[in-house]
């Protein structure tokens, strides 16, 4: 089944450190996603970051597909009328980026 429209993953992104060497690891455990056929505010929301056992961060982030070029912006309210807007075209393919707990995303056809 094609993708129409703009789905999102939010989750979290792995930090910690190797052999002392800062890192930033894949995708780790996401927490929602949403599919969202029209311009729009997503209705779901980060999740707050956290600290595991061995001092890696757990830091929120979110994953973005489209199936056409989109503007968007994220924030607690995220409002494309506001901005500042992020362009996003899907030829490059997904975008991975880190957010704050709360932060919400929105989007307008380019």
């Amino acid at each position: 089944m094609a993708l129409s429209g703009v789905h999102i993953t939010f989750g979290y992104c792995n930090v910690g450190f190797a052999g002392g060497v800062p890192h930033v690891a894949l995708p780790y455990g996401a927490t929602g996603s949403q599919l969202m056929a029209n311009p729009g505010q997503s209705s779901i929301a980060a999740q707050a970051g956290s600290v595991l056992p061995n001092a890696q961060l757990l830091l929120p982030m979110l994953t973005i597909n489209a199936s056409a070029a989109i503007f968007y912006t994220v924030g607690p309210n995220a409002d494309t009328n506001v901005g500042p807007l992020r362009y996003f075209d899907p030829s490059f393919g997904a975008v991975d980026i880190l957010v704050d707990a709360g932060d919400k995303i929105a989007w307008i056809a380019a």
